[in-house]
């Protein structure tokens, strides 16, 4: 099986690195910045907050292909880039292709969906933090790949847990994926803060922040009759209970969530430092979105939207309109 990973940044170099540890014919498509990180650095090193430290080159790193075709591709770009990248992703398959989108949020492959012909579409998840310092990708969080099961997934994930690794496999995808955006919501209070993933949760009044924009979320789901997958210890509804604990009590509670890598923050704060377009509009974007589409008010996912496109313009933010805003709720 021909495999590539298309857009590989720093989930998709983790990804093909796994790939390619478990023995499968990988090809990375990234930009050259990256094909030359990794390169001059002998490999792909990636390493994880458990110990995991490996250093993997794929078959290939490509930067402009030219004529292949492969049997899968992991599409792992930032949703507001998929339209532009279509004509590649056509060029790269065909009617016996398949593709897997690993964008977070949602909204973004409706745009293009009608485009693929015959080939298969499907989703997967990234449910943990991976940060990049050159061609190091360092998993921070704890969770695992999550891909829709397909007969071309089942062949990855038994070949996955065959080297020591381990990947989810699910039948039903949305319930997967808007649970997943329960989490995503911190990804843009994250790059407000300023601050490491770990040193916020230790944050009571940004926990009461996030608490506040998942119940929105929560509200939303419940108006549009949908049931969330659940991806920590306890259910999505107890989530934001537990954030909203005092300190000494949420340290006991929530030992779990706390037991990340002190260093790692979002994508989006990666985004932000790097003055790159955010895939805000895809995340607390699309909550505001759907709230309004289902008469639900979304005041403090609205504040985290405004915060993090006054980020993007380059100006200040005040961390105290986000928690007035959560104080109202």
């Amino acid at each position: 099986m021909r495999i590539a990973v298309f857009g590989a940044g720093s989930t998709g170099c983790y990804l093909g690195a796994l790939l390619s540890a478990a023995g499968l014919r990988v090809s990375l498509i990234c930009r050259a910045r990256i094909k030359d990180a990794i390169v001059n650095n002998g490999g792909i090193h990636i390493s994880d907050y458990q110990g995991l430290d490996k250093t993997l080159m794929p078959k290939e790193l490509l930067t402009e292909p030219q004529g292949q075709r492969f049997d899968m591709v992991f599409v792992t770009l930032k949703c507001h880039q998929l339209q532009t990248a279509l004509p590649q992703l056509l060029a790269l398959t065909d009617e016996h292709s398949e593709l897997v989108f690993m964008q977070n949020g949602l909204g973004s492959f409706e745009a293009i969906k009608n485009q693929f012909g015959a080939r298969s579409c499907v989703f997967g998840i990234t449910p943990f933090n991976v940060l990049q310092q050159g061609a190091h990708f360092h998993k921070g969080t704890e969770g695992e790949f999550v891909f829709a099961k397909t007969v071309r997934t089942e062949q990855i994930a038994k070949a996955l847990r065959e080297h020591g690794f381990n990947c989810q496999l699910e039948a039903q995808m949305e319930s997967v994926i808007y649970g997943k955006l329960l989490l995503n919501l911190n990804n843009a209070l994250n790059a407000v803060a300023d601050m490491p993933i770990k040193k916020e949760l230790e944050n009571k009044a940004l926990r009461h922040v996030l608490a506040a924009a998942m119940r929105e979320w929560l509200g939303v789901c419940k108006a549009m009759n949908i049931e969330l997958a659940q991806f920590t210890k306890v259910k999505p509804a107890l989530v934001p209970v537990i954030l909203s604990l005092p300190n000494w009590l949420f340290k006991r509670v929530a030992s779990a969530m706390l037991d990340i890598d002190p260093k790692a923050r979002s994508s989006m704060w990666e985004d932000i430092q790097a003055g790159r377009k955010t895939e805000i509009a895809y995340l607390n974007g699309a909550v505001v979105a759907l709230g309004e589409r289902y008469g639900v008010e979304t005041p403090v996912n609205q504040a985290i939207v405004a915060c993090i496109e006054k980020r993007e313009r380059g100006s200040e933010v005040d961390l105290a309109d986000l928690v007035q805003a959560a104080r109202q709720k």
